[in-house]
This record gives structure tokens, sequence and C-alpha cells, in this order.
């Protein structure tokens, strides 16, 4: 709730919405889920060398999930991103660890695609699929991190500026009590 000194001292609530730590945890937990699920599918997959039509439609289909769970984290960070309380090393080290998780992503999509694309699968494609799950949750973490800290930065730039706002309006207060006891 704003008070009308708050307003009147200058303090003017953020014109973007940011989103809940609920809600980038749901998101998080649901891109975890689709991660695990792909993994599951590729691991049945992967067993004989061979990929079968069906289970190429099964990673398809997963990989078109995972797409989709990643589809609401990038809505999650374009709102949290743009709010104008986050500033700084916080704003900065978000908008790293996003990068970083984007290009994992990229990654680790293109790798699944290049293993399953001739039918088969050897060795080594199935090892680099499986480093490209590992730097995806790796990343997936490092960005869940860093939402945290950009969400404690936003509150507390927004504490401060409440905080000065009742200050001011202390000051205010005092003045005027002053005045009114002299006239």
């Amino acid at each position: 709730k704003y008070t009308e000194i708050m307003l009147v001292e200058g303090f003017t609530p953020p014109a973007s919405y940011s989103p809940s730590p609920g809600d980038v945890q749901k998101e998080i937990d649901d891109v975890n889920n689709a991660v695990i699920n792909l993994g599951d599918t590729i691991n049945g997959a992967f067993k004989d060398g061979i990929i079968s039509e069906a289970e190429a439609k099964a990673i398809a289909s997963n990989i078109n999930i995972l797409n989709a769970e990643k589809a609401d984290i990038d809505a999650y960070y374009n709102k949290l991103y743009v709010n104008a309380y986050l500033t700084g090393t916080a704003k900065t080290n978000l908008l790293n660890a996003k990068t970083t998780y984007n290009t994992a992503h990229t990654n680790l999509i293109n790798s699944i695609n290049t293993a399953i694309a001739d039918g088969k699968t050897t060795a080594t494609e199935k090892a680099d699929v499986d480093a490209k799950f590992t730097a995806y949750n790796n990343a997936l973490s490092a960005y869940q991190t860093r939402v945290g800290e950009a969400d404690k930065a936003i509150q507390d730039t927004i504490k401060k500026v409440a905080d000065d706002a009742q200050t001011s309006a202390n000051k205010a207060q005092s003045a005027a009590n002053t005045a009114q006891s002299t006239a």
C-alpha cells in the first residue's frame, strides 16, 4: 500500500509487475520435470543405438514440452528484467545467467537433434547429449539463483525508497509541528 506521503515525496510504485518467487519456482520446477522426462526418454531411446520412429516422436514431443516451459521462463524473465527497481550487479548477473541458460538450452536441443537425425546414435553422440544435459541443469540452477538475487535486490530498493519517503515525511511533519507551535 502506498501512502499519500510516499506519493507526495516522490515515491512511485514500479511500473512493471514483478512476479513472486513462488511463481518462478513453479516455472523452474516445470522445466526440471520436462528435462527429467526428456532425459528419461533419450536414455531409453539411446540404449540400443537405434532411434525408432516412435522414439523420435517421443523425443520431439518432450523437446516441445521443454520449449514451452522455456517460454514460461522467458516471460518471467522479461517481466523481472524490466522492473524499474532492478539495477546494478543484480541486473547484470541476471542477464548473464539468462544468456548462459539460453545458450545451454539451444546447445541441448541441437545436440539431441544431431544425435537422432540419422535414426541411430553413437557413444560419442550420447556423451555429447549427456554433457549438454549437465550444462543445461547447471545453467538452470545458476539462473534460479540469480532470479532470487534479483528479487531480493528489488525488495531492498523498494524498502530503501519507502524508508527514505518515511524519513522525509517525518521531517516535514516535524517542521509543520514546529511551525504550528511557534505561530
